[in-house]
């Protein structure tokens, strides 16, 4: 359970931190990702649901091409018994 806890954060964090140096190199897509949840708040700052956040087209994007991309785990190695 340890081993699953440790990747779950560690794949994770690395990945959260791929998006968040990738979208400081490119501002383009930043603001139309800022863009996009901004409206997605209503303009007001306000909390996004889950289920509506699931719903953003451009967030999911991007974090799927990021993910593609730069895979948290590149390989995984299988033993057949």
């Amino acid at each position: 359970l340890r081993t699953f806890i440790l990747a779950g954060m560690d794949t994770t964090s690395n990945a959260l931190s791929r998006i968040l140096h990738l979208l400081a190199q490119n501002p383009d897509v930043q603001e139309r990702l800022r863009a996009e949840i901004v409206e997605a708040q209503g303009g007001d700052g306000s909390d996004i649901a889950y289920d509506d956040l699931i719903k953003l087209p451009y967030l999911d994007a991007v974090c799927r091409e990021t993910l593609r991309v730069y895979a948290p785990v590149v390989m995984s190695t299988r033993t057949c018994v």
